[in-house]
């Protein structure tokens, strides 16, 4: 999974009026990345605990909730 820079310079902006450096766009989509697989990983495997092949919303939902 990747986030674009560009996206990643969207949702910092639309936090706020502010400038964003390209530095700090790529640090926030390698640390959302790793974020988001670590919830996957989590709502795989509850999934899997389950009994499920798919992974469904409460899945995720309760990777994030933990």
């Amino acid at each position: 999974m990747e986030f674009s820079t560009r996206s990643i310079h969207n949702l910092i902006g639309d936090q706020g009026n502010k400038r964003v450096s390209q530095a700090s766009a790529n640090e926030l989509g390698k640390l959302l990345e790793k974020y988001a697989g670590d919830i996957a990983e989590e709502a795989i495997t509850n999934a899997e605990e389950q009994g499920y092949q798919t992974i469904k919303e409460n899945h995720i939902r309760n990777a994030l909730n933990g």
